[in-house]
């Protein structure tokens, strides 16, 4: 099962932020004796060491980005290691390591890190799981003088914490504000499904957010205990990664840690508790924010926590296989008239360290759970019994050995950060980082070897426990109480088990491409090299353009996009929601004359994707791929062009889940924002609003007419950027696109959007959370002039760092204010600066005033140079690795340079333009387009 599906079906997955990495942390044996057992041996890459007083470190050198280096210090206690007094206690101690130690004094770090170039947020940031807290830094350069102040600071984490009660009081309001953004029906109705799940586990009661009573009594005491328990140096890891010497890194940490000592005894780890489920048991939940609702089977044990071995990573993988073999099974009918699901999914592990799971889910209307029950539950049974087809197993098996492959052949151009996170999980979960060469070594024998036999008594294996839980949560509402609900899921199911499995058919085989390639390859009328760039510009004579960039930024790595049209901007006969509907519709339809299932057969084990995107200024076919793979590309692009086939089951299934998108979207106040926000600040409702659930105007007919015309008759352009031969692809487009007939330029559009100044937009939505959003914007201007659309970049940012001092460290009514601006190309005449708040309710007048202070303060008196640099700098360290990726060419300078050649100058300036923005620059700008009678407010408030 993908990864972000499998995310998307699980509850406890959907909030795999809580569980941070823990998932699949234990496996069980399998039938391999140990005497024959092959090792698992740790990447040779890395070096490890331990100091006298236990600490650990990890250090591997790697050289993406370039230059960076990214440090983290993870220590094993999360919220399961507080006490009962202590319950949030654990994540109450991350926010205050930002706030005043030995070598920081409050409010000064996140200002440090600002002044050497680092962004909060996403250059320095940190986390609290159930079982671990890791703090992360991501220094700029790799020098000496770099690493030294970057262990500084991860030094203070460790054992220099002020914690003075006026900051712990200053921070409290903070942690609130952050508990009221995560809080959602969504997030109570995971807290409820995993205590039916998982009954007496400890879990349940140390969720990472905390207990409001705590959140509210805590003091620099309470946190002061947790911090001398668990923050000692046996107990904790500092892993380096990075474009720097690791010789170097590991001197500096013994000098910098050796002298780091335990504050307090060793604290006794809790019991983790126990269950065991016994029967068939049914599980019910209303959410009035759902807007679908979710049936599940699930069956779920205890076990003890086993070591990382081998032999328990073999299980998984096998486990993997059979769960895609189930998802593959449950997804294939998806869209069909006599499938009543959206969605399908399964999986099977070990999460939570002692908890040994499998799952089969669909995601479905409210009126049709019983139905998407039964069809689950035959699904399941139906491989039980049977067991899987020959095809099947293929399929699956060529996945899997694709994945290997891949992660094998892009090894040499990881990305630091990937890499200290899988490093930060070895040592919190105490597993093996293991090479991708060693690892591919290591299982791909065993997925060559593995028969549909075994992986039949695999899947036997996860689903042998007696009991099933049956689950059914989301929008629909079972008449009666919480036992008659029960009572009527446990029915449907006994029903359902009633009629006998049947077995599966084997399908016909799904070939790609079919259509025949050109015979004459197209004509080249010109070639222009680009030497300052590195790119290459080549027009064919039917007038294809073919931008070109190639990189060694990451292996194995080919982007490009196709661009056609001027996009929804001079579309005509729009309505709302048609775009988004459109846009799904083409990508649910398949490739050609294969539908969504044959595709995905027919190219199973490949590399290279496809998507449509329906933008305001521009249509696109874009994606990646691989150089040996480079061909399949422009077949798939071919056929694309000649032979789209929207499908009738691609629309439906389009309309029954942009329908369920939209039940859900006005049920949250971020939802409605999202709803009526944008449509209200480009007063367009066609191209930026959203339709009610009937869809007026919206048909099958309008979804062809939107997407074919330009997709048949536009001129093109393609961009390709990675790691490929330009010849080779120069090649590859005058066969497969340089040999189309000629097409006709599409006329521009003249259409203009109109911000609403001076107005205000109050919203407000059924809800029983307790949480209003509020926006507050500016026109600006769209990218005609991009010297000054980056300094209201700039502004933008000294905006939201103003917030961050305003709202969120001074009134503490926010936990994550923010501002952008945001000019447009499909619009020259319009742009946008705003700042979006989660508040409560109460706190809305305050909050927009403060917001509106903010502005008044950024008009009155330019910046001061520290804030400029703090902000600017940050921002060139960004760009600069942005810079260093293929999406950058692709989007940012290749992707419509034939439509704004201005595209192909502007990074020529680019980051000497940044870093030359002054303050006066910005406060030039701020009173042009923060003035007060251009204002425009939005606020959507829960009604109850």
């Amino acid at each position: 099962m993908t990864g972000y599906r499998y995310q998307r079906l699980l509850r406890y997955a959907v909030l795999a932020v809580l569980i941070a990495f823990s998932a699949g942390c234990s496996r069980v044996a399998t039938r391999i004796p140990a005497s024959v057992e092959p090792q698992l041996t740790r990447d040779p890459a890395v070096i490890e060491g331990v100091l006298d007083n236990g600490l650990t470190y990890l250090i591997m050198k790697n050289s993406e980005p370039k230059g960076r280096v990214s440090m983290h210090l993870a220590i094993k206690a999360g919220s399961m290691y507080e006490t009962e007094a202590q319950r949030g206690a654990a994540h109450f101690l991350e926010h205050m390591l930002f706030n005043g130690s030995e070598n920081f004094p409050p409010g000064e770090l996140i200002k440090y890190f600002q002044r050497i170039g680092m962004m909060f947020g996403g250059d320095a940031n940190a986390h609290t799981g159930f079982y671990e807290t890791v703090y992360d830094v991501v220094l700029p350069t790799g020098d000496e003088k770099s690493l030294a102040e970057g262990l500084l600071v991860m030094r203070d984490y460790a054992g220099g914490a002020l914690l003075l009660e006026a900051e712990v009081e200053r921070e409290r309001g903070v942690i609130l504000a952050e508990k009221r953004d995560r809080d959602s029906e969504s997030y109570r109705q995971f807290v409820r499904s995993l205590a039916f799940e998982l009954p007496g586990m400890r879990i349940n009661e140390r969720h990472p957010i905390g207990v409001e009573e705590t959140i509210k009594a805590a003091d620099s005491k309470l946190l002061r205990a947790y911090y001398d328990t668990w923050y000692r140096p046996d107990n904790m890891a500092l892993v380096v990664v990075g474009d720097m010497d690791p010789n170097t890194v590991a001197d500096l940490i013994n000098a910098r840690f050796a002298s780091l000592s335990a504050r307090a005894p060793e604290g006794e780890i809790p019991d983790t508790g126990t269950f065991a489920h016994v029967g068939n048991k049914a599980f019910y939940s209303h959410n009035p924010e759902a807007g679908s609702t979710r049936v599940a089977l699930e069956v779920l044990r205890y076990v003890e926590r086993q070591p990382d071995t081998y032999a328990a990573r073999r299980q998984q993988l096998l486990f993997n296989m059979v769960s895609q073999l189930l998802e593959n099974r449950l997804t294939e009918g998806v869209g069909k008239p006599e499938t009543p699901y959206t969605d399908g999914g399964a999986g099977a592990g070990t999460y939570l360290r002692n908890v040994r799971y499998g799952i089969v889910s669909a995601e479905c209307p409210p009126d049709a759970w019983e139905e998407s029950l039964r069809i689950v539950d035959h699904t399941l049974r139906s491989a039980l019994v049977y067991g899987f087809t020959a095809s099947e197993v293929t399929r699956v098996k060529k996945e899997i050995k694709n994945g290997l492959l891949q992660e094998e052949q892009k090894a040499s151009t990881r990305n630091s950060r990937q890499l200290a996170s899988m490093l930060i999980r070895g040592f919190t979960e105490e597993k093996s980082v293991v090479s991708p060469s060693d690892a591919r070594q290591l299982f791909e024998p065993v997925v060559d070897a593995v028969t549909a036999e075994e992986l039949h008594q695999v899947l036997k294996e996860v689903w042998r426990p007696s009991h099933r839980l049956v689950m059914v949560e989301g929008n629909v509402r079972l008449g009666g109480d919480d036992a008659a609900a029960v009572a009527a899921i446990l029915s449907a199911y006994d029903i359902s088990r009633q009629v006998a499995a049947a077995p599966r058919k084997e399908q016909d085989a799904a070939d790609f491409p079919y259509l025949p390639a050109p015979e004459t390859p197209g004509e080249i009328a010109s070639r222009v090299t680009h030497d300052k760039l590195g790119l290459t510009v080549v027009t064919f004579e039917n007038g294809v353009v073919l931008n070109l960039k190639q990189t060694d930024f990451k292996a194995k790595e080919v982007l490009y996009s196709l661009r056609f049209g001027k996009g929804l901007s001079a579309a005509e006969g729009l309505v709302p929601g048609l775009p988004a509907l459109s846009e799904m519709v083409a990508n649910e339809s398949g490739l050609g004359r294969l539908d969504r299932e044959e595709t995905g057969r027919a190219m199973a084990g490949t590399n290279t994707s496809s998507a449509f995107r329906l933008g305001q200024d521009g249509f696109a076919l874009s994606g990646r791929t691989t150089p040996e793979e480079l061909e399949l590309m422009f077949q798939v692009l071919h056929t694309r062009l000649r032979d789209t086939q929207l499908k009738e089951d691609a629309y439906r299934l389009a309309v029954q889940r942009y329908t369920q998108g939209l039940e859900e979207m006005g049920r949250t106040v971020d939802g409605v924002l999202q709803q009526k926000g944008e449509a209200f600040l480009t007063g367009d409702r066609d191209r930026f609003g959203y339709p009610d659930a009937s869809l007026p105007g919206i048909n099958f007919d309008a979804v062809k007419r939107l997407v074919m015309s330009p997709l048949t008759g536009a001129t093109l352009e393609l961009s390709v950027a990675g790691d490929m031969e330009e010849d080779e692809v120069i090649a590859l487009c005058a066969r497969w696109l340089g040999s189309l007939p000629a097409r006709t330029p599409q006329a521009a559009s003249g259409h203009k959007l109109v911000f609403p100044s001076g107005k205000r937009l109050e919203l407000s939505v059924e809800s029983a959370i307790d949480k209003a959003v509020v926006t507050v914007a500016w026109p600006t201007t769209g990218m005609t002039d991009i010297h000054k659309v980056r300094r209201l970049s700039i502004l933008g940012s000294l905006f939201s760092e103003r917030l961050r001092e305003t709202v969120r460290e001074k009134l503490g009514a926010a936990y994550s204010p923010r501002a952008w601006n945001n000019s447009s190309r499909a619009y020259p005449e319009h742009g946008v600066l705003r700042a979006i708040i989660t508040v409560n309710p109460e706190q809305v007048s305050e909050v927009v005033a403060a917001v509106n202070e903010i502005a008044e303060g950024l008009r009155a008196a330019p910046p001061s140079e520290d804030e400029i640099r703090r902000v600017v700098d940050p921002l060139v360290n960004r760009i600069t690795d942005f810079r260093r990726t293929n999406g950058y060419w692709l989007s940012s300078v290749m992707q419509d340079s034939s439509r704004y050649p201005e595209k192909l100058v502007w990074p020529l300036d680019m980051l000497e333009d940044f870093r030359a923005v002054t303050a006066g620059e910005v406060h030039e700008l701020a009173k042009t387009y923060l003035v007060e009678p251009n204002v425009a407010t939005i606020t959507v408030v829960p009604s109850s």
